[in-house]
C-alpha cells in the first residue's frame, strides 16, 4: 500500500507541476496596402486638353514630333499639368534639341510637386546629367544695349545679356536687332571649346535719298540756297529741298523736291528762254522813218508831176511810181 502510494505520488507530481503552455503569437498586422498611383494623364486631363494630348500621342506615334510637340505644348497651355513637359521634352529629344530638352526637363521638376515619384525625380536628373556634354554655354556681346538676341532664330534675351547662353553643339546662327540699326548676323562653330565667346556689333542706320539733277552747261544749280554746278549727283537728308536753277535769258526753275529715305530722286530741267529782238523804240522809229520817206515822195511827185492830163482808157507807163498807179 506504502509503494503504491509513492508510485502514484511520483506518477502525479510532474503533471501538477508543468507549467501552463503559452499563448500562440499574435497574427502579424498585415501590411499597409501600397499607395495609389497617381491618376494618368489621360485620365486627368479634360476638354480640349485631353483632345490635344490625344492627338500628340497619335503624332508621336507616327513619328511626326513636330507635330505632336505642338499638341503637347497645346495641352500644357490648357491644363498647366507638368507631367505633359515631360512628353514635350521627349519630343524636343527626337528632333535633337538637347538644350531645350534640359530646360523642359529642369521645368518638369521644379512644376511636379506630389505628382512625381522618387523614381521620375531620378530618370529627370539622369537624362540632364547625359545631354549637358552635348550643349556649350556661349557668352554674346553685343556693342549697343537694348538688342533682341536670337540663337538659330529663337529669342534668347535683350542685351546686355544676364550670363552665357546655354546652345547645343554644332554650327549655330547668332542674329542680333535693333531699332535704326542694321541688323547683323553670324554664323560660330560651337563645339570643343566650353566657354566661347562671340561678339556682335551694330552698326546705325544712315537715313539719307539721293538727289540727281542735271541742266545745261550755262545753267547754275542751287540746293537750299547753296550753289552746286550745272550737274549734281549725290546724297541729301530725306525731307523736302528747295531747288533753283538759274541762266542768263532764261527764265528761273524753282521748286520744293521732297526726297525719300533709300531712294533716288532724278530731275532733268530745260530752262525756258527769253524771247530777244529789236527795241520797240526801233521799229517806232523805222515806221516813222517810212511814214516821213514815203510823205516826201509823195509831196515830190505832186510838186514837180507834169500838167494833169486827161487819161483815156489806158494807163500811161510815166504814172506808176513806187507800187502806186493812178486811174
Amino acid at each position: 500500500m506504502y509503494f503504491a502510494s509513492v508510485a502514484l505520488l511520483f506518477a502525479a507530481g510532474p503533471l501538477l507541476a508543468a507549467p501552463p503552455k503559452p499563448a500562440p503569437p499574435p497574427a502579424p498586422a498585415p501590411p499597409p496596402p501600397p499607395p495609389a498611383a497617381p491618376p494618368t494623364l489621360a485620365e486627368t486631363l479634360t476638354g480640349d486638353a485631353k483632345a490635344d494630348y490625344e492627338t500628340a500621342r497619335l503624332a508621336f506615334g507616327d513619328h511626326d514630333y513636330p507635330g505632336a510637340l505642338i499638341k503637347f505644348s497645346s495641352a500644357y497651355d490648357k491644363s498647366k499639368d507638368p507631367r505633359l513637359l515631360w512628353n514635350m521634352a521627349t519630343c524636343e529629344k527626337q528632333l535633337r534639341h538637347y538644350t531645350k530638352v534640359i530646360g523642359l526637363v529642369k521645368r518638369y521638376m521644379a512644376e511636379g510637386g506630389d505628382k512625381l515619384e522618387e523614381a521620375d525625380r531620378k530618370e529627370a536628373g539622369d537624362l540632364v546629367a547625359a545631354l549637358e556634354p552635348l550643349t556649350a554655354k556661349v557668352t554674346i556681346a553685343v556693342n549697343e544695349p537694348g538688342a533682341e538676341v536670337f540663337v538659330d532664330d529663337e529669342l534668347v534675351g535683350t542685351s546686355p545679356l544676364a550670363g552665357p547662353v546655354q546652345v547645343d553643339v554644332g554650327t549655330r546662327k547668332v542674329r542680333v536687332v535693333k531699332a535704326d540699326f542694321v541688323e547683323a548676323a553670324q554664323t560660330a562653330v560651337i563645339g570643343g571649346d566650353q566657354a566661347p565667346k562671340i561678339d556682335v556689333k551694330l552698326t546705325a542706320v544712315t537715313h539719307e535719298g539721293r538727289l540727281v539733277i542735271s541742266a545745261a552747261s550755262d545753267a547754275m544749280i542751287f540746293i537750299d540756297g547753296k550753289p552746286v554746278g550745272h550737274d549734281f549727283a549725290g546724297p541729301m537728308k530725306p525731307g523736302s529741298h528747295f531747288v533753283r536753277v538759274t541762266a542768263d535769258n532764261a527764265k528761273p526753275y524753282e521748286a520744293d523736291v521732297v526726297v525719300a529715305d533709300k531712294e533716288t530722286r532724278s530731275l532733268s530741267i530745260n530752262l525756258e528762254h527769253l524771247k530777244t529782238g529789236p527795241s520797240p523804240w526801233i521799229f517806232v522809229g523805222i515806221g516813222a522813218g517810212a511814214v516821213v520817206t514815203a510823205a516826201l515822195i509823195l509831196g515830190g511827185y505832186f510838186l514837180f508831176k507834169p500838167a494833169d492830163k486827161v487819161l483815156t482808157g489806158t494807163l500811161e507807163p510815166g504814172y506808176v511810181q513806187a507800187g502806186f498807179h493812178f486811174f
